[in-house]
């Protein structure tokens, strides 16, 4: 048993001591057959900087800033929405008197998709079927998904919130939520 444990004794010290570093030692460059590539080199730190980062949810870290466009979410929310008889035409709006007045301030871009049953109606047939905003503040983006959503399914990646309606009875919400997320490859519904 002595002899199985020496040589474990013998390379756990070993592997110490390569580890541990000694400043006042003079640092010894590697051979440039035995130096690692700079791609090797970028590729072992990137993970590093990447486990730095702090993430408040699944899939909600800051690197899904700017993911979750309002162009993107057009090309998703559109066709869907449009083959509900409530809303053949649609519009989206930007006017951010729409957005209660505590998120007023905090909200960077704001727009809401209104539906219409004919094209140039002046009053919306559904109003506010999609919401998209971006906050400057993700916490204020989690208070208005917990809060103003109420009972419907929100889309937050990082200080980005969709909100899609329950006015329209043929669109699954959750599932149009999903499909919007797996399209940026970011957030989470809730």
């Amino acid at each position: 048993m002595r002899i199985r444990i020496i040589p474990l004794l013998v390379v756990v010290g070993l592997a110490a001591t390569a580890c541990s570093h000694d400043p006042s030692a003079p640092t010894v460059a590697a051979p440039v057959s035995q130096a690692p590539s700079a791609a090797a080199t970028t590729a072992t730190a990137a993970p590093t900087t990447a486990a730095a980062t702090g993430t408040t949810a699944p899939g909600d870290v800051g690197g899904d800033a700017g993911k979750l466009t309002l162009d993107l979410v057009e090309r998703q929310v559109e066709p869907v929405l449009s083959k509900d008889p409530d809303c053949p035409k649609g519009e989206w709006t930007t006017d951010v008197s729409n957005l209660p007045d505590r998120y007023r301030s905090g909200a960077k871009q704001f727009a809401q998709y209104d539906c219409h049953l004919r094209a140039g109606e002046a009053v919306p047939h559904r109003v506010a079927q999609a919401v998209y905003i971006t906050f400057a503040d993700p916490r204020m983006a989690n208070d208005y998904a917990d809060n103003e959503a109420g009972l419907s399914p929100s889309l937050v990646a990082y200080n980005t919130v969709v909100v899609i309606g329950s006015g329209l009875p043929t669109v699954n919400i959750r599932q149009t939520l999903r499909t919007i997320s797996q399209a940026c490859v970011c957030g989470h519904v809730s």
